[in-house]
Formats: C-alpha cells, structure tokens, sequence
C-alpha cells in the first residue's frame, strides 16, 4: 500500500530530514485502535497515574452547541482482575508508549479508512 501525502506525513518527513526525528521514534509515534499502550497521565492533585491497555479510540463526553467538550482516550484495561473499558481525559496524558501494535487490526482500519477517505494512527502526532 502506498503511504498517503498528507500534511502529517510531509511534516513528518522534515522532522527526520532535520534530525529531530529518526526511524525509531517514527514507528512510536502512530497509535491505533487495537493496540496495546501504556498511557501516564499526570493529575496536579495527585499525581502520575500509569495504566497498560488497548487503546480503543476517543470520546468526546460532552460538547455544547459553541463546540468544547472533554475529548477522552477510550481504554481496554483489566483493574481488579476483570477487563474494564475507561475514559480518561487525554488533557493529562503525560506521555504513551506503543508497546504491541495489532498489525491485524490495523490493515483492517487502514483499508477502511481508504475507503472511506479518513485516515487514522495520527491521533498524538
């Protein structure tokens, strides 16, 4: 499949040019819906808050008729020994790590996306 010109992927190819990126961080920055991350979030109140998942997309809980809303990470994790689905307000995402791709799902979202003209896996980048 040929990778798509879009402003992201043009961007993406200056960084790497200019050595603020190379390779390794490439293949990190691309989440998609399936795979299994670890998120840290970071709360002013209590501090840094740590769970492995899959992501499973976002959520905007509330948005008023002038826009807004919480935009939230939808996350698959298992919490006291049974899987749980969780919403988290990505404002506190400190950082994620990509740390199981589900090559699977993901040719079947990209092939969908292509049909579709939408294009996902540049949520954070």
């Amino acid at each position: 499949m040929a990778e798509t010109k879009d402003d992201i992927t043009e961007e993406r190819r200056i960084l790497k040019k200019a050595g603020v990126l190379d390779d390794k961080l490439l293949d990190r920055m691309d989440i998609y819906p399936g795979d299994r991350v670890r998120f840290r979030f970071y709360y002013p109140q209590s501090g840094f808050e740590e769970i492995i998942g899959h992501f499973l997309g976002f959520y905007t809980l509330y948005e008023g008729p002038e826009g807004g809303g919480d935009l939230n990470l939808v996350i698959r994790a298992v919490k006291d020994g049974r899987p749980t689905v969780l919403y988290k307000d990505r404002n506190y995402l400190e950082e994620f790590e990509n740390l199981e791709p589900n090559m699977e799902v993901r040719e079947q979202i990209r092939d969908l996306d292509a049909r579709h003209g939408r294009h996902v896996g540049h949520e954070f980048g």
